[in-house]
């Protein structure tokens, strides 16, 4: 048999919480960021040889940054992504942490991410979690 227990209520004083700070007055840790990293990231996609011939309408490491973004932004899927990235705040996420000017629909990226081997992305993780034990996170 359930025996149902009174509900004793306890007021708890209310603790009011800190004002947000403004983005442009947080001091980041310029190795530890999220721009930090993702920088760290991208000078290593840049240095990754772009086997196409021609002139690419995109840059290996803009395709590759965008698909970064695609986790980083927690798109559930790559359709999703493509359909907001023309939007203002996407955009300007892109530009600001990721360094992509403009990225590519979701077929020029399928094309282009495909010929990728993944262990030539390997360097820039492994560049991350150099740079993580340099710091004495790990």
């Amino acid at each position: 048999m359930w025996v149902r227990k009174e509900k004793t209520e306890v007021k708890h004083m209310q603790k009011k919480l800190p004002p947000i700070p403004v983005a442009e007055k947080l001091k980041y840790r310029k190795n530890l960021s999220a721009p930090g990293l993702l920088e760290k990231v991208r000078k290593q996609f840049e240095q990754l040889v772009d086997l196409r011939s021609g002139k690419p309408g995109y840059t290996l490491a803009d395709v590759l940054m965008s698909a970064l973004a695609i986790f980083g932004l927690k798109y559930p899927s790559l359709l999703q992504f493509d359909k907001n990235r023309h939007e203002k705040t996407i955009k300007n996420n892109l530009k600001q942490l990721y360094g992509v000017n403009d990225a590519p629909c979701d077929t020029q990226m399928r094309a282009r991410l495909d010929p990728v081997e993944p262990c030539d992305l390997r360097p820039a993780f492994v560049e991350i979690h150099h740079q993580i034990q340099r710091d004495k996170v790990l």
